[in-house]
């Protein structure tokens, strides 16, 4: 018979670390409140908390007390098929209690030289909602009565109750993020400059919410190797990958793994790294098994998902995601998030590509349409910049620099309305029209006179800006002189001053009949001059600067050399808007005399 304190006592044993079950939020809390806070009628030296892993096939040492190093070493992991006390309870759910050292090796070959801290033990199966999670191992000196006994299952299956609901937390927890993950795609996808940044920070987005390990490969519709990034939570290991990567190049015939994925477009679950995947990844790299095994054992992979990247008209990649040192198992919901998150991104990245790709041929073409190098000007710097905006068409900004006698060269900055191959046209014909007039010693008016004329009757309906200068040396000093249809006026910073020179004159290629007057300005050593784009200026509110405001920073600037004014000017604009998101060209021209 169980006296009334012996049993007041239990009780409140047995209150004492249900509370602090019922507060634990993760399973370290509850792991703590085993090792920590549980106290035994009996002296129990020794204890640990064994969980089952992911796949419900090992069980894992989570927390332990008192152990032998030597045997907490042996025992960090075995089998559920093990013959382990342990691995024998969970099996049959059931306590398993050994009372001397001798029984235990007799009935547990295994235990044969294992270093004890006890004579005794007890493993009582995790039990709860008819399912086993894990074990509790509890080492004791003495005998075990019944009473004891039940007193340990009663706070085992409050343990095995407290695991059950920290794990479903987690599970929500995670199941939450990765839903966050999914919505975030979107605004990833949008706010990546190009389809390179947009797979950087897709991979180290899904780091280490979906995965230890992340890595993606595209392959755009004119390449035959993709393109590949991923991202790891160990930057020592993300060394090792990169090595692996040199070493083992992508191979599009490999049977396992994302070549595999690509070419067939089904999804490659790894749900445990078994012998037999093992063999089969050695297998597809032509590596002996000698070979192989520190690779595999470095790697520490546990589980892995790989999906295809499917547009409506192709497999255009493939995405893995690999748990390895957390442990974790995947299952059948993180197949189905990971086929959600490819079926997302498919497109997002191959539109993104198509976009990168047009914008590449746009530049080629702008760039073609553009003097591949300035002239020399003897006493005079001269600087050219180009900045695209973030769109897909070519745009309509040109400049050129070119001698017309042997003491005066020409300075030309224009912008035609628009964008596209018309805008593309037009410019070429404005570039070369003024190029024309000019070696054939026409005066500025005439000049501009040829150029309206060439863009009205090129018959594609647009009209450009354009300021057309020359500069003279004369007695060691410069003469500026300079006309303008349109176009924002120059501005002349020296010592005495800034300011603009010349007066606006009306648009090319919309009347019959320019008005234009040109103006003259000298030159003297550290005087600077700068023809622009309105692509500078012309930015919608709150963005934009006046034409003044960039005279005034040209002027508080004017120390530098060419090449750092137009540094300064482009720093101004990507300050208040960066390239991506602009939607017109810039280019400026800077001159300054020696």
């Amino acid at each position: 018979m169980v006296s009334s304190d012996d049993f007041g006592d239990r009780l409140q044993r047995l209150q004492r670390v249900s509370l602090t079950l019922n507060a634990a939020m993760s399973v370290r809390d509850v792991a703590s409140a085993v090792i920590e806070v549980f106290d035994a009628p009996v002296s129990a030296p020794s204890r640990g908390l064994y969980l089952l892993d992911g796949s419900g096939d090992d069980l894992v040492l989570i927390a332990q007390r008192g152990m032998p190093p030597a045997a907490a070493a042996q025992f960090e992991r075995f089998p559920v098929t093990a013959d382990l006390p342990g691995a024998v309870a969970v099996r049959e759910q059931r306590t398993v209690v050994s009372m001397a050292e001798s029984d235990a090796v007799s009935e547990y070959p295994t235990l044969q030289g294992v270093p004890r801290s006890t004579s005794g033990f007890v493993a009582i199966p995790l039990v709860g909602e008819g399912s086993c999670v894990g074990v509790l191992a509890l080492g004791f000196d003495g005998v075990l009565d019944d009473r004891d006994i039940e007193f340990f299952e009663a706070v085992a299956a409050q343990v095995a109750q407290a695991v059950i609901r920290v794990r479903l937390l987690d599970r929500e927890r995670r199941r939450r993020h990765e839903l966050e993950f999914l919505a975030q795609l979107t605004n990833t996808a949008i706010e990546a400059a190009d389809h390179t940044e947009l797979m950087q920070r897709v991979c180290s987005a899904a780091v280490p919410t979906l995965g230890d390990y992340c890595a993606l490969y595209f392959l755009p519709e004119t390449t035959v190797m993709p393109e590949v990034t991923f991202a790891h939570v160990d930057p020592d290991q993300t060394l090792f990958f990169e090595e692996l990567m040199r070493r083992f190049p992508f191979d599009p015939e490999r049977a396992v793994g994302p070549p595999a994925v690509i070419r067939t477009g089904q999804t490659e679950f790894v749900p445990k790294l078994t012998a037999d995947v093992i063999d089969a990844a050695i297998a597809s790299l032509n590596l002996s098994r000698e070979e192989a095994m520190p690779i595999v054992e470095r790697l520490e992979i546990t589980s892995a998902i790989t999906v295809a990247l499917r547009t409506k008209r192709r497999v255009v990649g493939a995405m893995q995601f690999v748990s390895t040192r957390s442990g974790r198992h995947y299952d059948e919901g993180d197949v189905a998030l990971a086929e959600a998150v490819a079926g997302r991104l498919a497109e997002a990245l191959n539109s993104a590509w198509m976009a990168d790709h047009q914008r590449s041929v746009s530049l080629s073409l702008q760039h073609a349409l553009l003097p591949p190098a300035l002239p020399t000007i003897p006493g005079v710097d001269v600087v050219a910049r180009y900045w695209p905006a973030g769109i897909d068409e070519v745009g309509g900004d040109f400049y050129d620099v070119f001698r017309v006698s042997d003491d005066t060269w020409a300075i030309v900055i224009g912008d035609v309305c628009g964008a596209g191959p018309d805008a593309a046209a037009t410019t070429s014909i404005a570039r070369h029209t003024i190029r024309a007039a000019a070696r054939h010693g026409a005066d500025p008016i005439v000049v501009m006179d040829w150029l309206n004329e060439a863009v009205l009757h090129s018959q594609r309906d647009l009209f450009c800006t354009v300021c057309y200068a020359t500069i003279t040396s004369v007695n060691e000093q410069w003469t500026l002189t300079s006309t303008t249809a349109g176009h924002p006026l120059p501005i002349v910073s020296t010592r005495r001053g800034v300011q603009t020179i010349g007066q606006p004159g009306t648009l090319v290629g919309i009347f019959e009949h320019l008005t234009v007057r040109p103006a003259h300005v000298t030159l003297q050593s550290g005087d600077l001059v700068v023809l622009y784009t309105d692509g500078i200026t012309d930015i919608p509110p709150p963005y934009g600067i006046d034409d003044a405001q960039l005279a005034q920073l040209v002027h508080d600037h004017r120390e530098r050399d060419a090449g750092g004014v137009a540094d300064v000017i482009h720093r101004s604009l990507l300050d208040r808007v960066p390239d991506q998101r602009r939607r017109d060209d810039a280019a400026v021209l800077v001159l300054a005399i020696r």
